[in-house]
Protein backbone atom coordinates (compact mmCIF):
# COMPACT_ATOMS: atom_id res chain seq x y z
CA UNK A 1 0.00 0.00 0.00
CA UNK A 2 2.54 2.82 1.25
CA UNK A 3 5.03 1.68 -2.07
CA UNK A 4 1.98 2.25 -4.24
CA UNK A 5 1.97 4.26 -6.98
CA UNK A 6 -1.30 6.26 -5.64
CA UNK A 7 0.04 6.59 -1.66
CA UNK A 8 3.44 8.45 -4.18
CA UNK A 9 0.90 10.65 -5.92
CA UNK A 10 -0.76 11.22 -2.97
CA UNK A 11 2.32 12.45 -1.10
CA UNK A 12 3.68 14.44 -4.27
CA UNK A 13 0.22 16.31 -4.04
CA UNK A 14 0.94 16.94 -0.09
CA UNK A 15 4.58 18.45 -0.76
CA UNK A 16 3.17 20.55 -3.58
CA UNK A 17 0.58 21.55 -1.47
CA UNK A 18 2.51 22.72 1.89
CA UNK A 19 5.39 23.93 -0.77
CA UNK A 20 2.40 26.25 -2.21
CA UNK A 21 0.64 27.18 1.29
CA UNK A 22 4.01 28.40 2.41
CA UNK A 23 5.13 30.72 -0.82
CA UNK A 24 1.48 32.21 -0.24
CA UNK A 25 2.88 34.09 2.66
CA UNK A 26 5.54 35.77 0.96
CA UNK A 27 6.77 38.10 1.88
CA UNK A 28 7.61 36.55 4.98
CA UNK A 29 7.77 38.39 8.21
CA UNK A 30 8.81 37.80 11.29
CA UNK A 31 5.86 35.92 12.69
CA UNK A 32 5.95 33.81 9.82
CA UNK A 33 8.89 32.11 11.34
CA UNK A 34 6.89 29.41 13.48
CA UNK A 35 4.34 28.76 10.61
CA UNK A 36 7.36 28.50 7.69
CA UNK A 37 9.43 26.00 10.03
CA UNK A 38 6.47 23.85 10.28
CA UNK A 39 5.71 23.79 6.83
CA UNK A 40 9.52 22.62 6.34
CA UNK A 41 9.49 20.15 9.09
CA UNK A 42 6.76 18.64 6.74
CA UNK A 43 8.67 19.12 3.89
CA UNK A 44 12.08 17.66 5.10
CA UNK A 45 9.70 14.45 7.12
CA UNK A 46 8.56 13.37 3.35
CA UNK A 47 12.11 13.64 2.17
CA UNK A 48 13.12 11.38 4.74
CA UNK A 49 10.13 8.97 3.67
CA UNK A 50 11.87 9.38 0.05
CA UNK A 51 15.19 8.49 1.14
CA UNK A 52 13.84 5.54 3.03
CA UNK A 53 11.60 3.93 0.60
CA UNK A 54 14.65 4.51 -2.37
CA UNK A 55 17.61 3.62 -0.66
CA UNK A 56 16.63 1.85 2.40
CA UNK A 57 16.14 -2.25 3.12
CA UNK A 58 13.45 -3.62 4.80
CA UNK A 59 13.45 -7.66 4.21
CA UNK A 60 14.05 -11.16 6.04
CA UNK A 61 16.62 -13.59 6.39
CA UNK A 62 15.64 -17.02 7.27
CA UNK A 63 18.78 -19.98 7.72
CA UNK A 64 18.78 -22.60 9.52
CA UNK A 65 21.17 -24.18 12.14
CA UNK A 66 25.03 -24.18 10.71
CA UNK A 67 23.79 -22.00 7.73
CA UNK A 68 25.59 -18.58 6.76
CA UNK A 69 23.62 -15.57 5.15
CA UNK A 70 24.86 -12.21 3.18
CA UNK A 71 21.95 -11.33 1.69
CA UNK A 72 18.66 -10.35 2.28
CA UNK A 73 15.14 -10.75 0.75
CA UNK A 74 13.24 -7.85 0.27
CA UNK A 75 9.59 -7.65 -0.70
CA UNK A 76 10.15 -7.26 -4.63
CA UNK A 77 9.75 -9.63 -6.87
CA UNK A 78 11.37 -9.66 -10.18
CA UNK A 79 11.74 -11.71 -13.37
CA UNK A 80 15.23 -12.51 -14.77
CA UNK A 81 16.25 -13.96 -17.77
CA UNK A 82 20.21 -15.44 -18.72
CA UNK A 83 21.28 -16.20 -21.73
CA UNK A 84 23.93 -19.12 -22.19
CA UNK A 85 25.74 -20.16 -25.48
CA UNK A 86 28.38 -23.09 -25.10
CA UNK A 87 32.01 -21.33 -24.72
CA UNK A 88 30.23 -17.51 -24.34
CA UNK A 89 29.42 -16.05 -20.62
CA UNK A 90 25.99 -15.44 -19.33
CA UNK A 91 24.35 -12.82 -20.51
CA UNK A 92 21.41 -10.98 -18.80
CA UNK A 93 18.77 -10.41 -21.36
CA UNK A 94 15.84 -9.26 -19.04
CA UNK A 95 15.61 -8.08 -15.97
CA UNK A 96 12.22 -6.45 -14.98
CA UNK A 97 10.62 -5.45 -11.31
CA UNK A 98 6.47 -7.44 -11.66
CA UNK A 99 4.57 -5.61 -9.60
CA UNK A 100 1.25 -7.94 -9.53
CA UNK A 101 -1.39 -8.16 -6.92
CA UNK A 102 -2.10 -11.06 -4.73
CA UNK A 103 -6.14 -9.93 -4.67
CA UNK A 104 -6.30 -10.05 -8.00
CA UNK A 105 -5.85 -12.64 -11.00
CA UNK A 106 -4.03 -11.38 -14.54
CA UNK A 107 -5.78 -9.63 -16.45
CA UNK A 108 -3.90 -10.21 -19.91
CA UNK A 109 -0.29 -11.76 -20.47
CA UNK A 110 2.58 -9.65 -19.64
CA UNK A 111 5.11 -9.72 -23.17
CA UNK A 112 8.82 -8.50 -23.40
CA UNK A 113 10.86 -8.06 -25.93
CA UNK A 114 14.51 -9.89 -24.98
CA UNK A 115 17.88 -7.65 -25.20
CA UNK A 116 19.99 -8.63 -27.96
CA UNK A 117 17.80 -10.68 -29.71
CA UNK A 118 14.30 -9.03 -29.34
CA UNK A 119 12.64 -12.48 -28.86
CA UNK A 120 9.29 -12.06 -27.48
CA UNK A 121 8.73 -13.48 -24.11
CA UNK A 122 5.37 -13.73 -22.18
CA UNK A 123 3.95 -14.09 -18.83
CA UNK A 124 0.55 -15.51 -19.36
CA UNK A 125 -0.45 -16.33 -15.49
CA UNK A 126 -0.79 -15.80 -12.31
CA UNK A 127 -1.78 -17.17 -8.99
CA UNK A 128 -0.91 -15.64 -5.26
CA UNK A 129 -1.86 -18.77 -3.54
CA UNK A 130 -1.39 -21.69 -5.63
CA UNK A 131 -0.87 -25.73 -4.73
CA UNK A 132 2.14 -27.71 -6.57
CA UNK A 133 0.86 -30.85 -8.51
CA UNK A 134 3.37 -33.15 -9.57
CA UNK A 135 2.31 -35.47 -11.82
CA UNK A 136 4.63 -38.33 -13.77
CA UNK A 137 5.04 -38.37 -17.68
CA UNK A 138 6.43 -41.84 -19.12
CA UNK A 139 9.17 -41.24 -21.48
CA UNK A 140 11.73 -43.74 -22.93
CA UNK A 141 14.67 -41.93 -20.78
CA UNK A 142 13.88 -41.25 -18.02
CA UNK A 143 13.72 -42.65 -14.17
CA UNK A 144 11.86 -45.02 -12.25
CA UNK A 145 8.67 -43.23 -10.61
CA UNK A 146 5.68 -44.62 -7.92
CA UNK A 147 3.35 -42.90 -6.96
CA UNK A 148 2.20 -44.32 -3.16
CA UNK A 149 -0.34 -43.75 -0.28
CA UNK A 150 0.26 -43.59 3.21
CA UNK A 151 -2.99 -43.22 4.79
CA UNK A 152 -4.37 -44.50 8.96
CA UNK A 153 -6.92 -42.93 11.21
CA UNK A 154 -4.65 -40.14 11.82
CA UNK A 155 -3.40 -38.68 8.75
CA UNK A 156 -3.47 -39.56 4.78
CA UNK A 157 -0.36 -38.63 2.03
CA UNK A 158 -0.31 -39.54 -1.47
CA UNK A 159 3.11 -38.14 -3.57
CA UNK A 160 5.51 -39.27 -6.33
CA UNK A 161 8.82 -40.22 -6.11
CA UNK A 162 11.54 -39.79 -8.81
CA UNK A 163 14.71 -42.28 -8.72
CA UNK A 164 16.59 -38.99 -10.01
CA UNK A 165 20.30 -39.98 -8.29
CA UNK A 166 22.17 -42.72 -6.50
CA UNK A 167 21.16 -41.15 -3.39
CA UNK A 168 17.50 -41.41 -4.08
CA UNK A 169 14.52 -39.67 -2.70
CA UNK A 170 13.20 -38.81 0.37
CA UNK A 171 9.66 -37.56 1.30
CA UNK A 172 10.26 -36.81 5.24
CA UNK A 173 6.94 -36.79 6.82
CA UNK A 174 8.64 -35.48 10.85
CA UNK A 175 8.10 -38.63 13.05
CA UNK A 176 8.38 -41.31 9.53
CA UNK A 177 10.52 -41.17 6.47
CA UNK A 178 9.54 -42.63 3.08
CA UNK A 179 13.09 -43.65 0.64
CA UNK A 180 13.01 -44.52 -2.61
CA UNK A 181 16.03 -46.24 -3.31
CA UNK A 182 18.24 -47.84 -6.31
CA UNK A 183 19.46 -51.13 -4.21
CA UNK A 184 17.88 -53.74 -1.30
CA UNK A 185 18.79 -51.76 2.47
CA UNK A 186 21.24 -53.50 4.43
CA UNK A 187 19.06 -55.80 6.61
CA UNK A 188 21.22 -54.77 10.30
CA UNK A 189 20.84 -50.56 8.97
CA UNK A 190 18.73 -48.52 12.21
CA UNK A 191 17.49 -45.26 11.14
CA UNK A 192 16.71 -42.17 13.91
CA UNK A 193 13.10 -42.37 12.80
CA UNK A 194 10.85 -45.18 11.91
CA UNK A 195 11.33 -45.94 7.84
CA UNK A 196 9.76 -46.93 4.61
CA UNK A 197 12.17 -48.04 1.63
CA UNK A 198 11.09 -48.92 -1.64
CA UNK A 199 13.15 -50.51 -4.37
CA UNK A 200 12.80 -51.97 -7.45
CA UNK A 201 13.75 -55.72 -7.63
CA UNK A 202 15.75 -57.40 -10.29
CA UNK A 203 12.12 -58.35 -12.02
CA UNK A 204 11.37 -54.67 -12.53
CA UNK A 205 8.63 -54.80 -9.41
CA UNK A 206 8.71 -52.32 -6.10
CA UNK A 207 9.48 -54.31 -2.81
CA UNK A 208 9.16 -52.37 0.78
CA UNK A 209 10.81 -52.94 4.14
CA UNK A 210 10.34 -51.39 7.32
CA UNK A 211 11.52 -50.48 9.95
CA UNK A 212 10.59 -49.28 13.24
CA UNK A 213 12.37 -48.04 16.05
CA UNK A 214 13.02 -50.61 18.41
CA UNK A 215 13.93 -53.23 16.22
CA UNK A 216 16.91 -55.04 15.92
CA UNK A 217 16.66 -55.10 11.86
CA UNK A 218 14.37 -54.31 8.88
CA UNK A 219 11.37 -56.19 8.17
CA UNK A 220 10.67 -56.95 4.57
CA UNK A 221 7.29 -56.82 2.98
CA UNK A 222 7.80 -58.11 -0.16
CA UNK A 223 6.75 -56.88 -3.43
CA UNK A 224 3.79 -54.25 -3.41
CA UNK A 225 1.38 -54.70 -5.70
CA UNK A 226 -1.08 -51.69 -7.38
CA UNK A 227 -3.95 -50.94 -5.43
CA UNK A 228 -3.49 -53.31 -2.47
CA UNK A 229 -2.96 -51.75 1.01
CA UNK A 230 -0.02 -53.20 3.47
CA UNK A 231 -0.29 -52.73 6.89
CA UNK A 232 2.90 -51.32 8.20
CA UNK A 233 2.99 -51.44 11.62
CA UNK A 234 3.06 -48.43 12.59
CA UNK A 235 0.01 -47.45 14.63
CA UNK A 236 -2.69 -48.27 11.86
CA UNK A 237 -0.59 -46.67 9.11
CA UNK A 238 -0.83 -49.12 5.72
CA UNK A 239 0.70 -48.52 1.99
CA UNK A 240 -0.95 -48.27 -0.99
CA UNK A 241 1.24 -47.99 -4.49
CA UNK A 242 -0.95 -46.36 -6.70
CA UNK A 243 1.25 -46.36 -9.70
CA UNK A 244 4.71 -47.53 -11.11
CA UNK A 245 6.63 -46.18 -14.09
CA UNK A 246 10.05 -47.79 -14.68
CA UNK A 247 10.67 -44.55 -16.79
CA UNK A 248 9.22 -41.48 -16.32
CA UNK A 249 9.86 -37.42 -15.71
CA UNK A 250 7.99 -35.09 -13.39
CA UNK A 251 5.66 -33.03 -14.98
CA UNK A 252 5.17 -29.95 -12.47
CA UNK A 253 1.85 -27.74 -12.48
CA UNK A 254 -0.32 -25.46 -10.12
CA UNK A 255 -3.56 -25.00 -9.73
CA UNK A 256 -5.41 -22.19 -7.88
CA UNK A 257 -5.73 -22.86 -3.83
CA UNK A 258 -7.66 -21.24 -1.05
CA UNK A 259 -4.97 -22.57 1.23
CA UNK A 260 -2.05 -22.67 -1.17
CA UNK A 261 1.37 -21.95 -0.09
CA UNK A 262 2.93 -20.73 -2.37
CA UNK A 263 2.89 -18.01 -5.47
CA UNK A 264 3.55 -19.39 -9.00
CA UNK A 265 3.57 -17.74 -12.13
CA UNK A 266 3.50 -19.38 -16.31
CA UNK A 267 5.46 -18.09 -18.82
CA UNK A 268 5.66 -18.77 -23.03
CA UNK A 269 8.61 -19.17 -24.78
CA UNK A 270 10.34 -20.65 -27.66
CA UNK A 271 7.13 -22.72 -27.94
CA UNK A 272 7.61 -23.84 -24.41
CA UNK A 273 4.50 -23.47 -21.81
CA UNK A 274 6.35 -23.20 -18.30
CA UNK A 275 5.79 -22.97 -14.32
CA UNK A 276 7.37 -21.17 -11.84
CA UNK A 277 7.01 -20.60 -8.37
CA UNK A 278 8.61 -17.80 -6.12
CA UNK A 279 12.36 -18.08 -5.63
CA UNK A 280 12.78 -20.73 -8.51
CA UNK A 281 13.97 -21.26 -11.72
CA UNK A 282 13.44 -23.29 -15.47
CA UNK A 283 15.69 -23.71 -18.24
CA UNK A 284 14.56 -23.08 -21.63
CA UNK A 285 16.55 -24.67 -24.98
CA UNK A 286 15.93 -22.69 -28.39
CA UNK A 287 18.52 -23.54 -30.69
CA UNK A 288 22.09 -23.47 -29.56
CA UNK A 289 21.31 -21.40 -26.51
CA UNK A 290 20.04 -22.14 -23.46
CA UNK A 291 17.79 -19.44 -21.37
CA UNK A 292 17.76 -19.30 -17.98
CA UNK A 293 14.11 -18.16 -16.39
CA UNK A 294 14.15 -16.83 -12.90
CA UNK A 295 11.48 -15.60 -10.60
CA UNK A 296 12.62 -14.29 -7.25
CA UNK A 297 12.70 -11.72 -4.37
CA UNK A 298 15.13 -9.15 -5.12
CA UNK A 299 17.91 -9.89 -3.13
CA UNK A 300 20.49 -6.96 -0.94
CA UNK A 301 23.78 -8.08 -0.01
CA UNK A 302 24.68 -6.90 3.36
CA UNK A 303 28.38 -7.17 3.06
CA UNK A 304 29.32 -9.78 5.81
CA UNK A 305 28.33 -13.48 6.96
CA UNK A 306 25.80 -14.23 9.28
CA UNK A 307 25.92 -17.84 10.44
CA UNK A 308 23.57 -19.25 12.75
CA UNK A 309 25.12 -21.62 14.99
CA UNK A 310 21.99 -22.53 17.18
CA UNK A 311 18.74 -21.66 17.87
CA UNK A 312 16.45 -22.20 21.02
CA UNK A 313 12.81 -21.93 21.72
CA UNK A 314 11.42 -21.58 25.10
CA UNK A 315 7.34 -22.76 25.88
CA UNK A 316 5.26 -21.85 28.95
CA UNK A 317 4.84 -24.83 31.61
CA UNK A 318 2.67 -27.32 30.59
CA UNK A 319 2.08 -26.02 26.75
CA UNK A 320 3.36 -26.40 23.30
CA UNK A 321 2.85 -22.00 23.35
CA UNK A 322 6.01 -20.30 22.62
CA UNK A 323 7.31 -17.74 25.60
CA UNK A 324 10.76 -16.69 23.31
CA UNK A 325 12.74 -17.81 21.08
CA UNK A 326 16.52 -16.32 20.14
CA UNK A 327 19.27 -17.21 17.52
CA UNK A 328 22.60 -17.57 18.58
CA UNK A 329 24.36 -15.87 15.06
CA UNK A 330 28.21 -15.72 14.57
CA UNK A 331 29.76 -12.47 12.47
CA UNK A 332 33.04 -10.89 11.83
CA UNK A 333 34.71 -13.40 14.17
CA UNK A 334 32.16 -12.42 17.27
CA UNK A 335 28.94 -14.04 18.67
CA UNK A 336 25.69 -12.47 19.36
CA UNK A 337 22.28 -13.58 20.70
CA UNK A 338 19.42 -12.04 18.58
CA UNK A 339 16.28 -12.87 21.00
CA UNK A 340 12.68 -10.84 20.51
CA UNK A 341 13.52 -7.45 22.66
CA UNK A 342 17.58 -7.87 22.04
CA UNK A 343 18.18 -6.83 18.17
CA UNK A 344 21.64 -7.17 16.74
CA UNK A 345 22.64 -3.60 15.11
CA UNK A 346 25.81 -3.90 12.55
CA UNK A 347 27.30 -2.66 9.24
CA UNK A 348 24.36 -0.01 9.09
CA UNK A 349 21.74 -2.95 9.73
CA UNK A 350 19.47 -4.18 12.31
CA UNK A 351 18.77 -7.36 12.46
CA UNK A 352 15.56 -8.40 14.21
CA UNK A 353 14.24 -11.79 15.62
CA UNK A 354 10.84 -12.28 14.13
CA UNK A 355 9.53 -16.03 14.37
CA UNK A 356 10.98 -19.29 13.05
CA UNK A 357 9.95 -22.12 10.86
CA UNK A 358 8.99 -26.01 12.14
CA UNK A 359 9.34 -29.25 10.52
CA UNK A 360 6.23 -31.60 10.50
CA UNK A 361 6.98 -32.80 13.72
CA UNK A 362 6.87 -29.45 15.49
CA UNK A 363 10.62 -29.05 15.76
CA UNK A 364 12.28 -25.48 14.92
CA UNK A 365 14.48 -26.15 11.78
CA UNK A 366 15.26 -22.35 11.23
CA UNK A 367 15.19 -19.11 12.11
CA UNK A 368 13.53 -16.06 10.58
CA UNK A 369 15.45 -12.31 11.52
CA UNK A 370 13.79 -9.35 10.18
CA UNK A 371 16.07 -6.93 8.75
CA UNK A 372 15.96 -3.08 8.53
CA UNK A 373 18.48 -0.13 7.60
CA UNK A 374 16.98 3.34 7.12
CA UNK A 375 19.38 5.64 5.72
CA UNK A 376 16.23 8.32 6.13
CA UNK A 377 15.20 8.29 9.55
CA UNK A 378 17.81 11.15 11.11
CA UNK A 379 16.72 13.34 7.74
CA UNK A 380 12.97 11.88 8.91
CA UNK A 381 13.70 12.83 13.02
CA UNK A 382 14.79 16.49 12.22
CA UNK A 383 12.06 16.78 10.46
CA UNK A 384 9.62 16.26 13.48
CA UNK A 385 11.61 17.85 15.35
CA UNK A 386 10.68 21.06 12.99
CA UNK A 387 7.13 20.92 13.23
CA UNK A 388 7.09 20.52 17.02
CA UNK A 389 9.62 23.66 17.22
CA UNK A 390 7.65 25.33 14.87
CA UNK A 391 4.11 25.13 16.47
CA UNK A 392 5.60 26.08 19.71
CA UNK A 393 6.55 29.28 17.68
CA UNK A 394 3.45 29.90 15.98
CA UNK A 395 1.87 29.60 19.65
CA UNK A 396 4.84 32.31 21.26
CA UNK A 397 3.90 34.81 17.97
CA UNK A 398 0.44 34.60 17.71
CA UNK A 399 -0.74 36.42 20.75
CA UNK A 400 1.87 38.79 20.00
CA UNK A 401 0.84 39.49 16.93
CA UNK A 402 -2.95 38.35 16.32
CA UNK A 403 -3.83 40.21 19.16
CA UNK A 404 -4.06 38.32 22.91
CA UNK A 405 -6.88 35.59 22.86
CA UNK A 406 -9.26 35.22 25.95
CA UNK A 407 -7.03 32.85 27.24
CA UNK A 408 -4.45 35.39 28.01
CA UNK A 409 -6.32 38.26 28.86
CA UNK A 410 -6.59 39.21 32.84
CA UNK A 411 -10.06 39.27 33.95
CA UNK A 412 -11.50 42.62 34.76
CA UNK A 413 -13.60 43.50 37.85
CA UNK A 414 -17.05 43.59 35.52
CA UNK A 415 -15.58 39.68 34.23
CA UNK A 416 -14.85 38.77 38.01
CA UNK A 417 -18.51 39.69 38.97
Amino acid sequence: LYRSFWMQGILCLLLLNVTAVALSRLPWRKHHVGFLITHLGIIVLLLGSFITQKFGVDGSIVFGIGESQHQVRMEETYLNIFRAIAGKNYELVLSEKISLNPLHSLKGPLQWNLAITGEKFCLTEYLPKAQRIVRAEKIPNGVPAVKFQLFGSRASIDDWLFLQDAHGAVKDLGPAVIRWQKQKPNQAIQPLKATLFLYPNAKGEVELAVFKPGQKSLRFLGVAQEAKAIPLGWMDFSFRLEKFYPSAVPKLSYESAPNGNTEAIAVEFAGEHRWLELDSSVQIAKGDALYYVQYAHRLVDIGFDLLLKDFHVGYYQGTAKPQSYESIVEYAGQERVISMNEPLKYGGFTFYQSSYENDDGGKPIASVLSVNRDPGRATKYAGSLMIVLGIISMFYFKPKYSGKSKIFKKPNSEDAV
